[in-house]
């Protein structure tokens, strides 16, 4: 019970401390799913219908605001790393309060996404067959694939950035360029690993169907909609959970060893 308290007293923390990063995301994604499409539906003849404008600048803002929680979660961080003593001066562990900026973080990015996925739905219901709970279970589902994500974009950005603090280190600006190149290569070398043979064999196991919800998620009217849920593989979500979980911990850890060195 202390720790979950102490826990929460960090995100309180973090929230007094860069509170403005969500509210200016939030105003900016506002103006430009709801101001900036009737704004230009009265002058400029885009689409039919205002809704149809909306719709795609709030599809437009969803897009940015990955890239916005990227890098409002990277600022921050950098923030803190370059006033260290307020880390040096707390009685929780660095890989706690590192914990805490990536929770606060990803707080932020899923109110957000809830936020404007509603929008999204909003401005093109009356194309749609869709009932109260089919709205519900279509937030939920976008919101949840959203967060799964971006969590695992946190994580690997926290250890690139330790990899590029380390090599900054040694071999200065330049290292900004050797961490691009790691972080491209890492990743394509990660999605054919995924489509190997092996892979497959080893990890795709515990295949649960998920084709049985898409009767539940909204019907368009006229436009041809087509959900493809697919399925997932238990023995792949519980490998990839502990990854994740195992690379946040060294890669907290390294950063920790990196900025205190």
């Amino acid at each position: 019970m202390l720790r979950l308290k102490s826990f929460a007293g960090l995100l309180k923390k973090e929230w007094v401390l860069y509170r403005s990063w969500f509210l200016v995301g939030i105003f900016i994604g506002l103006m430009l799913s709801w101001i900036v499409p009737y704004v230009l539906h009265q002058y400029v003849d885009l689409f039919a219908h205002e809704n149809q404008l909306a719709f795609a600048f709030t599809m437009l803002v969803l897009a940015l605001g990955g890239f916005y929680s990227v890098l409002q979660f990277l600022a921050t961080l950098r923030l803190d790393i370059k006033a260290k003593e307020s880390w040096l001066h707390s009685t929780s562990s660095i890989t706690k309060l590192i914990g805490a900026k990536l929770v606060c973080s990803l707080i932020g990015y899923v109110l957000f996404n809830t936020l404007f996925t509603s929008i999204a739905i909003y401005n093109i219901k009356d194309e749609l067959i869709v009932s109260t709970g089919q709205i519900l279970l279509t937030l939920v589902l976008v919101v949840i694939v959203l967060m799964i994500f971006q969590l695992m974009l946190f994580i690997l950005l926290l250890f690139f950035l330790a990899f590029y603090l380390q090599l900054k280190r040694v071999i200065g600006r330049f290292s900004i360029v050797l961490t691009m190149a790691a972080f491209y290569l890492t990743t394509a070398g990660w999605v054919r690993m995924t489509e190997s043979e092996l892979y497959q064999t080893i990890f795709l196991r515990g295949e649960v169907s998920l084709r049985h919800i898409e009767q539940y998620l909204p019907k368009g009217k006229e436009m041809t909609m087509e959900w493809m849920l697919g399925s997932f593989y238990v023995v792949e979500e519980v490998a990839m959970t502990l990854f994740m979980l195992l690379l946040f911990l060294a890669a907290s850890k390294w950063l920790e060893k990196v900025v205190l060195r």
